[in-house]
């Protein structure tokens, strides 16, 4: 197989069936899906949402602000997320860089967002692809990397060789997009433990169709 003409033209009909797939973190700045990326680390979108979006918009405009409430508050009113305890040493963390380093502002660039505590390559793809625009990033995420592994388009485990080798055949300014629709698709068909094999349109390329339909 020809991974680079199965690659695009998995792009291509990701794009037709899911040409407006959006970020499921609801936001209006980057210092809030920042914050929000952070706290979704083994939780949901859904709940992170549920805590976070009342308190951004009834007090949480910027990092000083929650530099100004401290941990212990922020730790209290995250309770209900995973691992609140450690995430909120981690987002006062971001918030004390952000204010020191770069006047309040959350930066552009991956070399800098991945030096805050608790932000990987994947959750700085997140903020630079949905809030700066920037289309060569890939987002490797649970459903990227299962959904990319079925359709024979990677091998790797790790995930930055898996960042690697996408971007060894996706084209530059399809990356983010191209990240975005295929979580869609693992989210809506491709899932984990019973994919909807035969309501797939891409199935007729999939290598692992015949494997997983049977499931």
């Amino acid at each position: 197989m020809d991974i680079k003409k199965h690659a695009l033209t998995v792009v291509k009909k990701l794009a037709q069936e899911y040409p407006d797939a959006k970020c499921h973190i609801d936001f209006k700045t980057p210092f809030e899906l920042l914050v929000s990326t952070v706290l979704a680390a083994q939780c949901t979108d859904v709940r992170v949402n549920m805590v976070m979006v009342p308190l951004y918009n009834s007090k949480y405009k910027s990092p000083y602000d929650i530099k100004k409430s401290g941990y212990e508050i922020f730790r209290d009113e995250i309770k209900s997320i995973n691992f609140f305890n450690n995430k909120a040493k981690s987002v006062l963390s971001i918030c004390d860089d952000l204010i020191n380093k770069y006047d309040g502002k959350v930066p552009d660039s991956m070399d800098d967002l991945i030096q805050h505590a608790g932000v990987g390559r994947k959750s700085a793809s997140v903020v630079l692809g949905n809030c700066f625009g920037k289309n060569d990033v890939i987002i490797v995420d649970t459903h990227l990397k299962r959904v990319a592994t079925r359709l024979g388009l990677i091998i790797e485990e790790d995930p930055t060789k898996i960042e690697l080798e996408l971007k060894k055949i996706i084209p530059d300014n399809e990356q983010f997009r191209f990240s975005m629709r295929i979580g869609e698709h693992g989210r809506q068909i491709c899932e984990a433990k019973k994919p909807k094999c035969n309501d797939c349109f891409i199935s007729k390329i999939c290598p692992s169709y015949k494997t997983l339909s049977l499931k």
